[in-house]
């Protein structure tokens, strides 16, 4: 049986976790995030934030600070949510709540 890969996006299985938090940027797009946490994480922190991109076609091209925004979240807190993936103790309950608190700007 043959994997193949996403055109340009190089193997298909889980890429390796990242060295540091500082790998994850605002232009990481969120299938790169969810291969870098085959475990599930970055899934979970995406039903946290009450987002459905791991089933959305867009998420192999659309980057983390862009969903962000689409989806009324501020991309820093995002991120920093995103990056504390990265630690033993993962994003705490407080910085979950302030990454998944919603702009009423449209």
């Amino acid at each position: 049986m043959t994997v193949r890969g996403i055109s340009g996006r190089g193997a298909a299985g889980p890429a390796a976790p990242p060295g540091s938090a500082r790998e994850i940027k605002g232009k990481t797009t969120v299938v790169e995030v969810l291969r870098m946490f085959p475990g599930g994480e970055a899934a979970r922190l995406m039903s946290r934030l009450s987002w459905p991109c791991a089933h959305c076609s867009g998420a192999f091209h659309e980057p983390l600070a862009v969903a962000a925004k689409r989806h009324r979240n501020s991309p820093a807190a995002v991120l920093e949510a995103f990056r504390a993936l990265c630690s033993a103790e993962g994003p705490s309950e407080e910085l979950l709540q302030r990454a998944a608190v919603k702009s009423t700007d449209r």
